[in-house]
């Protein structure tokens, strides 16, 4: 049987494993990975490290100066044992004897360290890599609450969270995800409010990735959600510490990843997608205001463009005259049909919104502003696209913008368009079938095996913060994905000031 870092041994021979390190480093090729071989102990010693990846400072303070300083072992005592309680400083040391452990850990910034007649390795963590400072997020703006957001270091996100819910029972579970280039993450969850076959089961998914290398959070959400042909995401990606609190305290469970400056929080439902992270932060008149007004331009972008094309071309006896006169006057200089403009007027608007995004730096907004207006009023005067056109296409657009996640922006520009087909392939009875279709779809839907329109459908006990946000103070449950769901949160109300006010 040929011999792999999978199932390579560490035998505390000295020449044996410096060789098996150096083989599957390639160290002879690579000249960033360091091997640095000395005496110490009485015995030859090596200590493995990637250069750039470690803190050398670390390591010439807490490893190669204790160890060249320190005096051999009484003969009974074991070199792991006695370099662990006695020589070297670090409580972040771990043995282990699997060399594909060792390479794991020493290419995600930490150093190994082997000894003549030691069994296995020691690994001690100092990692030194540079990384981004955590800084406003950059999708997820909001008028009031927190601006900090996460970063590409796992750590600092983990601490992130940590430092807004400081409690023992907030619980990280350390993964890997990837069987040739492993992906550190870590599974964070409230204990005692989490449903334990919704962590069994998310366990069991991310266990089961068969996959070499996961690159990205967006890769482990198509590899672990319920339905990846579905347009609707069944996860909800956040860069804010605080938002990932208030999913934690809802019962459910934040993946978080290395190199990924997003989390995912599962299991997901509709109003997930629908809130918008400063809700709870606003006072509930006006959380409640801009909620209905979120829902009023999402259905606005979902229906209106489809609307249009059933009125008039199918049933233009639904408009008032004058409307309809003014749409047949504009439509006579206009060589192509209503439903071919509306159809090739949404995809230009997407195409000028994936460009506005593409386009590096500040240019991108004036890119959006200046390229709808230059190709609207560019289409009106040069009699090809019809301007009540133009002013419905604008008016979904600012619908779709007004949908505070963009996974679901996407998802419904797309239903959008299929929407739009149909309405002009059927007329009323085609909108009405794909709105069906629609509806079904996301009834039927699920996320982690959670109704995605729960607690509506099915009926559930669930927190009365849907579409209307109530009052904190009448927000008397958790959330419906909780373990105890129905179980008050306090006793006693919550403005408790009032009750010492009226007994005065």
């Amino acid at each position: 049987m040929m011999e792999t870092a999978e199932n390579a041994v560490l035998t505390g021979e000295y020449g044996h494993d410096l060789a098996l390190i150096r083989r599957f480093t390639h160290a002879e090729e690579s000249e960033d990975v360091i091997i640095h071989s000395f005496q110490a102990l009485g015995h030859e010693a090596a200590l493995i490290a990637v250069d750039g990846l470690s803190d050398d400072g670390k390591i010439q303070r807490f490893l190669l100066h204790p160890l060249l300083r320190a005096e051999a072992p009484q003969e009974d005592t074991p070199l792991d044992t006695y370099l662990k309680n006695t020589v070297l400083p670090l409580e972040s040391l771990t043995a282990t004897a699997h060399l594909q452990t060792l390479l794991s850990r020493i290419f995600s910034g930490d150093a190994a360290l082997i000894i003549d007649t030691m069994p296995g390795a020691l690994i001690a963590d100092v990692k030194g890599f540079t990384h981004r400072f955590p800084s406003q997020p950059v999708n997820e703006s909001v008028v009031m609450g927190p601006h900090e957001g996460f970063n590409e270091s796992l750590r600092d996100n983990t601490v992130l969270i940590r430092r807004l819910m400081r409690t023992p029972r907030l619980i990280s579970e350390s993964v890997t995800v990837g069987r040739r280039i492993p992906t550190r993450l870590n599974l964070m969850y409230l204990e005692g409010a989490v449903k334990p076959e919704t962590l069994s089961e998310l366990r069991r998914r991310v266990n089961q990735c068969n996959i070499d290398y996961v690159s990205s959070i967006g890769m482990l959400e198509q590899l672990i959600e319920d339905r990846p042909s579905s347009l609707l995401p069944q996860c909800i990606a956040t860069e804010r510490p605080d938002r990932a609190v208030s999913f934690l305290n809802e019962g459910q469970i934040v993946l978080v990843m290395e190199n990924s400056p997003t989390v995912l929080a599962l299991p997901a439902t509709f109003l997930h997608l629908f809130h918008a992270p400063d809700d709870t932060a606003l006072r509930w008149p006006y959380g409640t205001f801009l909620r209905f007004l979120r829902l009023f331009g999402l259905l606005i972008a979902l229906i209106l463009p489809g609307l249009f094309i059933c009125l008039t071309v199918f049933h233009p006896e639904g408009m008032s005259l004058s409307l309809l006169t003014s749409v047949m006057e504009s439509q006579e200089r206009v060589p192509f049909s209503l439903f071919t403009s509306t159809l090739l007027m949404l995809l230009v608007f997407s195409l000028i919104s994936e460009a506005g995004a593409r386009v590096p730096g500040a240019m991108g907004s004036s890119l959006s502003i200046v390229g709808g207006l230059i190709l609207g009023q560019a289409a009106v005067e040069a009699d090809l696209i019809s301007p009540l056109v133009i002013i419905v296409v604008a008016i979904s657009g600012l619908g779709s913008y007004a949908v505070p996640v963009f996974p679901l922006t996407l998802a419904v520009r797309m239903s959008q368009l299929l929407l739009v087909v149909l309405s002009g392939l059927l007329g009323f009875p085609g909108l009405i079938l794909g709105l069906f279709a629609l509806l079904t779809h996301l009834c039927g839907l699920t996320s982690l095996n959670v109704p995605f329109f729960a607690p509506t459908a099915p009926r559930r006990a669930a927190n009365p913060d849907g579409v209307v946000r109530p009052p904190i103070w009448r927000q008397r449950i958790q959330g419906m994905l909780a373990r105890n769901a129905a179980a008050p949160r306090m006793m006693g109300p919550m403005r408790a000031w009032e009750e010492g006010r009226r007994d005065h």
